[in-house]
C-alpha cells in the first residue's frame, strides 16, 4: 500500500511540474483601450469671422483629446484646445499689477467618434477619420485679473471632419490631422500635429 501511495504522489508531482513548465497562453488583448494624445496646430478663421471680431484670420494653440479605441478600429472621443489670436482691437488697463494689455483667444470643446485602419508592425503606418462637432468659447481679456473688461467673440465651431495620419513609434503614435469645419463662417479648420498614448496594459 506504502508503494502504491508513493508511486500516486510521484504521479502527482510530475504532472504538477509539468502543468508549471507548459507555456502560459498569451493574454486576451482588450476590446476597449484608454487613449491620450496632445497636439500643437495652426487654425484657419472665416476672414469674416475674424473680422467682426477683431483678431486676425490665422492663428496657434494646443489640444489635450481622450477617448476610448474598442477592437482597435472605432474611437469615441473628447477634445478641449486652445487658440491664441493675433488680437487687433487689445486694449490696456490699470491692475494691483501695473497697467496690463488683454489678449484674445479661442477655447473649443469637442466630441467625436471615428474609424482607424489597422497598423501592421511591418508597415507601422495607419490612417483615421473622425467626424464631430465643437463648441467654443472666444474672448478678450487681461489675464489673472477678476474685474478688468471682457469682449466676447462670436467664433463658432460646428461640425467637422477629420482625416488622420498615424504612424507607430514603439509604444505611442505620431499623428497629423487636418480638421475641416463643414459651416465655416467661425472656424475653417485646424491642422496639427502631435502625438498619441494607447494604454494597452501588460
Amino acid at each position: 500500500m506504502q508503494i502504491r501511495h508513493l508511486a500516486a504522489a510521484f504521479l502527482v508531482f510530475t504532472a504538477s511540474a509539468a502543468a508549471a513548465q507548459a507555456p502560459q497562453a498569451a493574454p486576451k488583448a482588450r476590446n476597449v483601450v484608454p487613449t491620450l494624445g496632445f497636439s500643437i496646430g495652426a487654425a484657419s478663421l472665416d476672414p469674416d469671422a475674424a473680422a467682426s471680431s477683431s483678431v486676425g484670420d490665422q492663428a496657434w494653440g494646443i489640444q489635450l483629446d481622450g477617448g476610448v479605441v474598442v477592437k482597435k478600429r472605432f474611437l469615441l472621443g473628447v477634445d478641449v484646445g486652445g487658440q491664441f489670436l493675433d488680437d487687433k482691437a487689445q486694449f490696456t488697463q490699470s491692475t494691483t499689477g501695473g497697467d496690463m494689455k488683454s489678449s484674445a483667444s479661442v477655447t473649443y470643446f469637442s466630441a467625436m467618434a471615428g474609424l482607424r485602419s489597422g497598423i501592421p508592425a511591418s508597415f507601422p503606418i495607419g490612417l483615421a477619420v473622425n467626424v464631430g462637432a465643437s463648441a467654443t468659447v472666444g474672448r478678450r481679456s487681461i489675464d489673472n485679473c477678476v474685474d478688468c473688461h471682457t469682449d466676447k467673440l462670436k467664433i463658432p465651431g460646428g461640425g467637422f471632419v477629420e482625416p488622420t495620419l498615424l504612424l507607430r513609434v514603439r509604444k505611442f503614435m505620431i499623428r497629423a490631422t487636418d480638421r475641416v469645419y463643414l459651416g465655416g463662417d467661425g472656424m475653417r479648420s485646424v491642422i496639427s500635429a502631435g502625438m498619441q498614448f494607447d494604454f494597452h496594459g501588460r
